[in-house]
C-alpha cells in the first residue's frame, strides 16, 4: 500500500497530512527540525507502507531533501506557485496546504522542482555569489565616479580608463586627509576606494575557485569552443543544465532558461509576446553578454543576427535575444552529441532555416 504525505514546514512547526487510498485521511503537527520530521515519516512506514512525501521549495529545501531522502520511498520538492493554479481554494492554512500536496501527489499531478545534487547546488550558489560581487563592484565604481564628478573631476588625471593603475593612484592621492567641511567628499571617496579594493579581491578569489572547478568539467571544452563564449557563460549553462537528457527537446531547454516568448492565443487570435524570463536570470544575463561577443567572432551567427535585425537599429535587442535562443539550441546539440563547435555546419543549418 502507498501513503502520500504532504509536509508544510515553517520555522516553528511542521504539519504532515497523510492520504491512503480507501482509508481515512490523517494529519499531525510536530517540530520543524529534521529529527522530528524523520520520526514522523518512519512512523508512517510501519505496517509495510510505501511512503511518498512532498514539501514546498524554500531556502533550506536542498538540505531537507538530502536529509530525508533515505527515510521515504520517494521525495518530491514542489513549486507552490504552480500548485496554487492547479488546486485553488478560498481557504488557506498549514493543514490545507499540506493536504493540497498530498492530494496532488496521490493523483500524480504535483508540479515538482528538479533537485540537483548537493555539489551542483553549491556550484550554482558560487556562481550567483560571484555575480552579486560583480554587481557590487560596478556600484562602487559608479559611486566613485559620481563623487569625483560632483567636485569637478570629470575626467581622470592620466587619461584612458578610470580604473587603470595610474588613475587609481591619482584618486588615492586626491583623497589624502584634509580638514574642513569642504573636504568631506574626500573621506567618502577614500572609503569607496577601500570598499572597491576589497570587493575586487573577493571577486578574484571566487573567480579563481570557479576556474579551478571548471577544469574538472569535460563538457566545458565543448561550450568554450563556440567563438565568444567564455568560462563564466559555460559554467553557468552547465551548472543549471546539470543533466541535459532531462530536456526532451530544444523548446523545453530554451523555455527552462526563460528565452521563449509568451503565447496569447484564443480562437483565431494568436500573439507571441515578450520572453517569459522564467528560470535562472544569471544564465540569461551571461548568455546575452556572450551574444554580443558571438556576433563579433562567429560569421554564421552574425549573419543570423543581421537577418533578424533586418537593418533596423530598433531591433537590436530583439535580434540578440533571438541569437541567445539559437545559441542555447546549439549548446544543447553539442552537449547531446559531444561534438565541438562546427562553424561550417552552423552556417549550413542557419541558411536552410
Amino acid at each position: 500500500m502507498d501513503k502520500y504525505i504532504g509536509l508544510d514546514m515553517d520555522c516553528k512547526k511542521t504539519v504532515g497530512y497523510t492520504i491512503v487510498p480507501g482509508q481515512s485521511e490523517t494529519s499531525a503537527t510536530f517540530g520543524p527540525d529534521v529529527e522530528s520530521i524523520r520520526r514522523y515519516l518512519r512512523q508512517e512506514q510501519k505496517g509495510g507502507y510505501r511512503v511518498h512525501a512532498a514539501f514546498e521549495i524554500s531556502g533550506q529545501a536542498g538540505f531537507l531533501y538530502d536529509e530525508l531522502l533515505d527515510d521515504v520511498d520517494s521525495l518530491h520538492v514542489v513549486n507552490p506557485t504552480k500548485m496554487t493554479w492547479i488546486y485553488r481554494t478560498a481557504k488557506k492554512n498549514d493543514r490545507i496546504d499540506a493536504r493540497k500536496m498530498a492530494v496532488l501527489l496521490s493523483i500524480d499531478e504535483l508540479p515538482t522542482v528538479y533537485m540537483p545534487s548537493k555539489e551542483i547546488r553549491q556550484w550554482r550558489q558560487t556562481i550567483l555569489h560571484r555575480q552579486k560581487i560583480v554587481q557590487k563592484v560596478g556600484q562602487a565604481k559608479n559611486r566613485i565616479r559620481a563623487a569625483l564628478k560632483s567636485e569637478g573631476h570629470r575626467q581622470p588625471e592620466h587619461g584612458g580608463g578610470w580604473w587603470k593603475r595610474a588613475n587609481r593612484v591619482w584618486m588615492q592621492q586626491l583623497c589624502e586627509e584634509h580638514v574642513g567641511a569642504d573636504s568631506l567628499w574626500r573621506l567618502q571617496v577614500r572609503n569607496l576606494l577601500d570598499e572597491l579594493a576589497l570587493l575586487e579581491k573577493q571577486r578574484d578569489r571566487v573567480t579563481g575557485y570557479l576556474d579551478a572547478y571548471l577544469t574538472n568539467e569535460s563538457k566545458a571544452k565543448l561550450l568554450t569552443s563556440i567563438p565568444g563564449v567564455g568560462p563564466r557563460t559555460a559554467e553557468a549553462v552547465l551548472a543549471y543544465t546539470d543533466d541535459i537528457h532531462r530536456f526532451s527537446n530544444y523548446k523545453k531547454y530554451c523555455a527552462y532558461f526563460g528565452v521563449t516568448p509568451k503565447l496569447d492565443e484564443s480562437g483565431s487570435f494568436r500573439r507571441l509576446g515578450h520572453i517569459s524570463k522564467q528560470g535562472p536570470a544569471v544564465v540569461r544575463w551571461l548568455l546575452c553578454e556572450s551574444g554580443w561577443k558571438v556576433v563579433r567572432y562567429c560569421p554564421g551567427l552574425r549573419a543570423f543576427y543581421e537577418r533578424v535585425m533586418a537593418g533596423q537599429q530598433s531591433r537590436k535587442k530583439i535580434a540578440i535575444i533571438a541569437l541567445t535562443r539559437k545559441l542555447l539550441c546549439i549548446m544543447r546539440a553539442m552537449l547531446m552529441t559531444g561534438e565541438l563547435f562546427n562553424e561550417k555546419l552552423v552556417q549550413e543549418v542557419l541558411k536552410a532555416a
